[in-house]
């Protein structure tokens, strides 16, 4: 990463950690002898979180088959992931929503980002793999927060890349390397790191922006983040600052898979606009 960006990410002022709370979930699911019963103490520990899991997951977007009423059903009907998913959502929206930038309407970014998560969910429930629809779905709500953690650390620098990509239309991604030699990719790699997140998000952060050359253990869950984010910009969801015309050819992105997938996912993606809307509001409502 660029030693000046670097810096100023580190300088920005109460980039918090995750709850303790979320420390102790990420822990404990990868611990076979976690029970339904572990779990759900340690979500009860935080009863703001634990009710807001239960509406994100209730809700329609997100697009449970079966209702639940308590955290223990939750864990126990959704299961670990899902709910640990949900719980690290809620606590990375939180951590960033409350830092001001400029270079992004927030409204627009957030459902850029839904619009990836729900588009990352659909494809990883078509495409067998390692990581379960779950954890695509909350990769892809994360997968831009490098942008996020640059125009706070960059400010007005920042906006000016966004502006230039805009009138060229560029991918941004593009613009910060030739300006600073360094991607939002980076950034995001960093705050994951910094955070403990699970390596698949980390891994994903880091190479979606050269997904055809990514090679490693999550190349799956790193192609569908890549047609994801490209999959919401041609459903017109949101906007987090690419104005290239969107690559909607999986194979751009190492994927052998039909386009008729591709279209069939973006027509349902478009679809959940409504859903997204509420879903953010419940994102924002701590209580």
């Amino acid at each position: 990463m660029d030693r000046n960006l670097a810096r100023k990410l580190i300088e920005i002022e109460n980039i918090p950690t995750l709850p303790a709370i979320m420390n102790r979930l990420l822990d404990a699911v990868e611990d076979a002898d976690t029970s339904a019963d572990d779990l759900t103490a340690i979500l009860e520990r935080d009863m703001a979180i634990s009710a807001r899991v239960l509406r994100l997951a209730n809700s329609a977007f997100y697009g449970l088959r079966h209702r639940v009423d308590t955290i223990r059903r939750a864990v126990v009907v959704v299961g670990f992931q899902a709910v640990r998913m949900l719980a690290l959502a809620t606590s990375v929206f939180d951590a960033l929503s409350r830092h001001r930038q400029f270079a992004f309407e927030p409204e627009e970014f957030w459902m850029h980002s839904l619009g990836t998560a729900k588009a990352a969910q659909l494809l990883a429930r078509r495409i067998p793999g390692k990581e379960s629809p779950e954890s695509c779905f909350t990769a892809g709500l994360l997968l831009n927060i490098g942008k996020y953690c640059m125009a706070l650390a960059l400010k007005e620098q920042y906006t000016e890349y966004v502006k230039l990509a805009e009138k060229n239309s560029r991918r941004l991604c593009d613009i910060e390397l030739e300006a600073i030699h360094t991607t939002h990719a980076e950034a995001g790699q960093w705050l994951a790191e910094k955070w403990r997140l699970p390596e698949m998000f980390a891994v994903v952060l880091a190479n979606h922006v050269r997904a055809r050359h990514y090679h490693g253990e999550f190349q799956r869950e790193n192609s569908i983040m890549a047609l994801s984010n490209e999959i919401t910009r041609e459903a017109g969801f949101g906007s987090a600052g690419d104005f290239a015309p969107p690559v909607l050819d999986p194979t751009a992105f190492g994927l052998d898979i039909p386009q008729e997938w591709v279209e069939a996912v973006r027509q349902e993606t478009s679809d959940y606009a409504e859903e997204a809307r509420a879903f953010l509001e419940i994102l924002k409502r701590p209580e």
